[in-house]
C-alpha cells in the first residue's frame, strides 16, 4: 500500500482552511461586500484577520501542489525543506494558538522529514 501524499494532505488543509474561513468570517466578508472592496482591508482588525486567514488557503493549496510534484519526481531536498518549514511553522503556531489547526502542519512536516531522511541524503 502506497503512503498518503503529504502534498495532497497539505492541499486538503488549504481547502479546509478556506471553508472554515468562509464560515467563521462570513459576517466580515458580507460587510466588505456591501461597500467598496478597493481599500476595504486595513492593517489591523477583523477585516485584516479575515483577509490574511483566507490568503493562507490558496497558499497552502499551492504549496501542497508543488510538494506533490516534488514527491512525484523524488526531489528529496525539496521535501526535506518543506518538512522543516511546515514542522517549524506548525510548532510555533501550535504554541501561540493551541486551538488552531497548526498541529496538522506539524504532522505533515514530520511525515515529510521522516520520509525524506529515510530515503537518502538527497
Amino acid at each position: 500500500m502506497r503512503p498518503a501524499s503529504a502534498g495532497r494532505l497539505l492541499q486538503v488543509v488549504g481547502i479546509a482552511h478556506g471553508a472554515i474561513g468562509a464560515v467563521v468570517y462570513r459576517d466580515v466578508f458580507a460587510d466588505i461586500g456591501r461597500g467598496s472592496v478597493v481599500g476595504s482591508v486595513p492593517d489591523r482588525g477583523d477585516r485584516a484577520a479575515a483577509f490574511w486567514f483566507m490568503a493562507a488557503a490558496p497558499t497552502l493549496w499551492l504549496g501542497g501542489r508543488l510538494l506533490r510534484s516534488a514527491e512525484e519526481h523524488g526531489d528529496l531536498p525539496a521535501q526535506r525543506a518543506a518538512g522543516v518549514v511546515l514542522t517549524a511553522v506548525g510548532a510555533v503556531g501550535t504554541v501561540a494558538m493551541p486551538k488552531g489547526g497548526f498541529p496538522s502542519l506539524v504532522g505533515i512536516g514530520g511525515v515529510l522529514l521522516r520520509r525524506s531522511l529515510r530515503s537518502g541524503n538527497g
